[in-house]
């Protein structure tokens, strides 16, 4: 039995679009893992890092998974290894960090995972791409819509760089 998962990709180092890219067509390769449907590109502040730090693009993923949120994780860093992610963990610029926001309704609290994202409803980059796919998305924790925690100075602070939703059929 599958679970519809979202991921956000986000790059802020090199070129963000085309790293982007190179992690959605790795996606792709993620046994078990059917693409539903990926959000237009967005762009943001580096939130938490140093006024130096390059702005992020953001783009989320809505698929469908038939295995375990820790071998799901196990795909995403290995995917951000190969396309250079370094210090994993830490405030630093990134070629690609891949994110699993929401994995069905499950609720987990590992040292190593947090379902739903634990920084999901303050990261309007985070929200704004899922909600471009899945408008009605449901909070598993608060059992609310994502959308009631969007603010329209959160939607002032994130750009939409290129509107493309894409859907499979």
């Amino acid at each position: 039995m599958s679970e519809t998962v979202f991921i956000l990709a986000g790059s802020n180092l090199g070129d963000r679009e085309k790293n982007l890219a190179a992690a959605l067509s790795k996606l792709e390769f993620i046994e078990g893992l059917e693409i539903v449907a990926i959000s237009g590109i967005y762009l943001s502040d580096a939130y938490g890092m140093d006024d130096e730090a390059p702005s992020f693009m953001n783009q989320a993923v809505m698929a469908d998974y038939e295995f375990t949120p820790n071998e799901l994780l196990n795909s995403l860093e290995l995917i951000e290894k190969k396309l250079g992610r370094t210090g994993k963990g830490k405030k630093l610029p990134r070629t690609i960090d891949l994110d699993i926001l929401l994995f069905g309704q499950q609720i987990i609290e590992t040292e190593r995972l947090s379902i739903p994202h634990r920084e999901l409803l303050k990261r309007p980059w985070a929200m704004l791409p899922i909600l471009q796919i899945e408008p009605g998305v449901i909070h598993p924790v608060t059992k609310t819509l994502v959308a009631d925690f969007l603010t329209e100075k959160d939607r002032a602070a994130v750009l939409l760089y290129k509107d493309h939703v894409a859907r499979q059929p």
